[in-house]
This record gives structure tokens, sequence and C-alpha cells, in this order.
């Protein structure tokens, strides 16, 4: 596999201001070998299946179907204790649900969180750790938090967005470089190369 090819998903500015912001820190350039698209978590995804029909709402087989096109996940959530915060529950719920195909089990997924402030302890495990471990994912983990990310996370006039604190950077790069390694370790074992 010459190039790994990440889907990085963020909420909307509302929900997250700096899940944005970091993809765009990682994905241009991005690190070698890597390419990093972003999607924004769709607001508007049904809370449940229609009890009328057995098939997958419009936005969610869509979502799915970009899920299901990319070697690895990078999912960017605001560094937090307690339940997941809409939208990315139901986003992460339809991913998983039906298992049947549900394009997480094995697939490689990264975990990254931005704090507001300064996090130096962080729960052992995120809500959305757990929803993607329950729906058999590859986590590669430890998850990396990013903290004080309005001081670290900075926009740049040309469009680009700096990382400002290098340990996080090299963090970042690190966990980036594991779930890409671990990408290409699952395309060589499931057979000929995409």
């Amino acid at each position: 596999m010459d190039e790994v090819r990440m889907l990085g998903l963020f909420a909307g500015a509302t929900i997250d201001p700096f899940g944005e912001l970091l993809l765009r820190a990682l994905a241009g350039p991005g690190p070698s070998g890597v390419r990093i698209d972003l999607c924004q978590v769709p607001e508007g995804l049904p809370a449940h299946a229609d009890p009328g029909t057995s098939s997958l709402p419009p936005q969610v087989q869509k979502l799915r179907a970009l899920v299901t096109d990319t070697h690895a996940l990078l999912i960017v959530l605001p560094e937090a204790d307690g339940p997941l915060p809409w939208p990315w529950s139901t986003a992460l719920n339809w991913l998983g649900w039906p298992s049947t195909g549900s394009p997480l089990p094995a697939l490689p997924t990264a975990v990254l969180t931005t704090e507001a402030a300064v996090t130096p302890l962080p729960s052992s495990f995120t809500s959305a750790e757990e929803l993607l471990t329950s729906a058999r994912c590859n986590l590669v983990g430890p998850r990396t938090v990013v903290p004080c990310a309005a001081r670290t996370l900075r926009p740049q006039p040309d469009g680009r967005v700096l990382v400002t604190d290098p340990g996080v950077m090299l963090r970042l790069l690190m966990h980036i470089h594991r779930t890409a390694t671990a990408a290409r370790s699952a395309a060589r074992d499931s057979g000929p190369q995409q």
C-alpha cells in the first residue's frame, strides 16, 4: 500500500470549535505516505431507524460508504467526562449498528481529543472509545489529547493551521504513524492491495 487513506471525522464548530482545526493541521501537509480526508459528522442523522423500513437512511448510507472506503479512521472530539455529545453519539451508533454491514469491525481507528484548558490527567476511556470498542474496531490508542487548543492550534491567513506546541505535534504524528502501520498490516493480512 503506497498511501494510507484516513478519514478524519469532526463535529461542527458549535459542538467542537477545535476539531476541524486539528484535522486541517494534520492534513496539510500530512505525514509522508498518509492522506487525511476531512468529513464533518452529519447533524441531521435520525436518532432511530424508521420502524416501517428495513433500509438505512440515506445520510447513514453515505456516512457508512465514506468509512468503508478508507483504510483508517481519525475521530476528533472534545475531551470530556460523561456522555458523548450529539451528533457524535448518533453517528457512532449508526456506524456500528446494525452490525451487519458495519464498516467499523477491525478498522484501525485513532481518537484525538481537544481541550480548551490544560488536562493533566484525562479519564482513562472516553464514551467514544467505549462505543468503538463495542463495535469491534481496531482502536489504536491511547488517545492523544491536545491541551490548550485555542493557543495550540493557530489558523494562518493562507488557510493552514499550525500546531504551536512541538511536543503535542510529535504525539499526534506518532499516533497517526501507529494508525497507518495498523492499516498497512490489516491490508497485508486481507490479501491483494486496493
